[in-house]
């Protein structure tokens, strides 16, 4: 059975989702749980009942860090994160 360690905690859905789907595409395992059932009941957002923690079986914890930095620092394209999605486009 699989050791699985917490690679972040986020309280958007949206973007834990994001992150889980883009270690999924790198080949690395990765689920999502919630704190509390009922932070989503009532749609909480802040706090630790909105907590939403995705893991990685922890032999895959460091190429999902590198993955996540990546990620967040907007270099994972190989760009500096500092051309705008416009800049990118070729003219017509």
């Amino acid at each position: 059975m699989k050791e699985w360690k917490t690679l972040t905690k986020i309280t958007d859905p949206i973007i834990a989702s994001l992150i889980k789907g883009r270690l999924l595409a790198e080949d690395i395992p990765a689920i999502m749980r919630s704190g509390e059932a009922a932070g989503s009941l009532y749609g909480l957002t802040t706090g630790p009942l909105a907590e939403i923690k995705i893991l990685v079986p922890s032999e895959r914890l460091d190429e999902a860090l590198n993955l996540l930095q990546l990620i967040e620092d907007g270099t994972e394209d190989g760009t500096n994160g500092s051309e705008s999605f416009e800049e990118l486009e070729e003219e017509p």
